[in-house]
């Protein structure tokens, strides 16, 4: 009889540890959830329709919503380095996680498709992306977002870029363009203060070149969401867009990069079926 539930985990993931798990399994188990623990992301491809538990951050959770798609339904135990897509949920125990999912409690979520790849919380491209490629280095996860940022931001050089979504456009240089599902990125920035999961809408933000004192204070106010009035930052609230890059440059999703001429960005309405 197949599992009603499997927990897929990063052994590489920010607080990952062995012994970590098997208690998770345990409390599962003893909550009445048939639940098996897989941690080669391959083994995904292959599932009949059921739940999935990602334990790690945001890349887990990437991961295994890309291998597996959206056929299945999923939840986060938040033990990576980022956890942003899970502070748009309430914090519960692993207990009352399995009663939702015996129970079927799904929340229908929006989720972005970038080309063929979804994600579930951002996508971006410039230093974002520059940022998510140096964060891979970092052998701390507390440090894995604010090292890269504080090194680099100073010194990092615009992309040219050109967006098109419904009535705007855009082409010229770009700091950064993020697109967002949930309100947080990067480990803790509210980025996108005002987003929802379930409007059917992406929250974008162009941020154009601007001098030292202008990303200074930008830094500040994107701490407490209080950003996007700012000068060089655009905001746009849209179901999709186009953004065409430079010589197959670099772009993030929930962390984890690609490389494209251009991305073609759509939000899919309802399509991940969530429970939290």
């Amino acid at each position: 009889m197949p599992a009603k539930a499997v927990l897929f985990y990063n052994p590489r993931s920010g607080r990952y540890n062995a012994s970590r798990i098997e208690k998770w399994l345990v409390v599962f188990e003893s909550c009445g959830l048939e639940i098996q623990g897989i941690s080669n992301p391959e083994e995904l491809t292959s599932l009949s329709p059921t739940h999935i538990i990602a334990a790690g951050g945001d890349g887990t959770l990437h991961m295994a919503i890309n291998k597996a798609g959206l056929d299945h339904s999923y939840s986060i135990l938040p033990v990576g380095s980022g956890n942003d897509f899970a502070a748009n949920f309430k914090t519960i125990s692993i207990a009352d996680l399995a009663r939702k999912i015996l129970s079927d409690s799904i929340i229908r979520c929006d989720v972005l498709r970038i080309n063929d790849v979804y994600a579930h919380n951002v996508c971006g491209t410039g230093f974002e992306s520059f940022v998510a490629g140096k964060a891979r280095k970092v052998r701390w996860p507390a440090l894995k977002y604010i090292l890269p940022i504080a090194r680099h931001m100073f010194f990092y050089r615009p992309v040219h870029v050109c967006i098109t979504a419904e009535d705007f456009r855009y082409e010229g240089r770009a700091f950064m363009v993020t697109i967002g599902n949930g309100y947080r990125s990067g480990g803790g920035f509210r980025m996108f203060p005002n987003a929802s999961l379930q409007d059917g809408k992406m929250d974008l933000v162009l941020i154009k070149p601007h001098n030292l004192l202008q990303r200074l204070r930008y830094v500040f106010l994107v701490n407490f969401g209080r950003h996007l009035r700012l000068e060089p930052v655009v905001f746009l609230h849209a179901s999709s867009c186009k953004i065409e890059l430079e010589n197959a440059a670099a772009f993030q999703a929930d962390g984890d990069l690609y490389h494209a001429d251009s991305m073609h960005v759509n939000v899919v309405a309802g399509g991940l079926a969530f429970i939290a």
